[in-house]
């Protein structure tokens, strides 16, 4: 290979590009295989811990949210109503991952689609020396982040600790108990 070969290469540009790693990981098992699995990411100075789910199941959620909400502030809706709301907030078709077709024959060549911009955390919690924040209890608890924007992450959940709890905390463990029994990551 010489170098007429190689694609041109934009030094700004790479250092913008999310991480290849985990958009792989994002894309094959949370949108492919539909595992959630936990995992922590630092984005612009912050720590946040969740379970990474896929873009399927987040438009599922958000497209409920809405239909939910739209039917609530309709004092009887009629059929007709309720059928436009279930068209309006379709949301499920606006995934940007390639899902291959199972009942098709697979294609020569894969299709050259856009990169993966976003991820999605269902209970995100939110790390800082001072309070933690979770979001279990709203009303969609599941966050959006651009991957573009994630500076670091890493496999698993992360546990809080209080200073009371530090001792614990063994290093000279095995890493046993930090994964499932079924072998994910929590």
């Amino acid at each position: 290979m010489n170098s007429n070969d190689l694609p041109e290469f934009e030094p700004a540009a790479f250092w913008q590009e999310p991480d290849f790693i985990l958009t792989e990981l994002v894309s094959l098992m949370a949108n492919r295989m539909n595992v959630e699995l936990g995992i922590t990411l630092m984005v612009g100075g912050a720590i946040i811990t969740g379970s990474l789910i896929g873009e399927r199941e987040y438009l599922r959620q958000v497209a409920r949210l809405f239909r939910d909400l739209s039917r609530d502030m309709l004092d009887r809706p009629s059929a007709e109503d309720l059928a436009e709301i279930d068209q309006a907030f379709a949301f499920e078709e606006m995934a940007e991952d390639a899902y291959p077709d199972e009942t098709a024959a697979a294609p020569e060549q894969p299709p050259l689609l856009p990169p993966l911009r976003f991820l999605h955390l269902r209970d995100p919690v939110m790390v800082s020396p001072g309070a933690t924040m979770s979001f279990r209890d709203s009303a969609l608890p599941i966050l959006r982040i651009r991957l573009s924007r994630i500076e670091g992450w890493m496999p698993g959940r992360v546990t809080t600790l209080t200073s009371d709890e530090y001792s614990l905390y063994d290093d000279d463990d095995d890493n046993s108990t930090r994964y499932r029994p079924n072998g994910f990551i929590q």
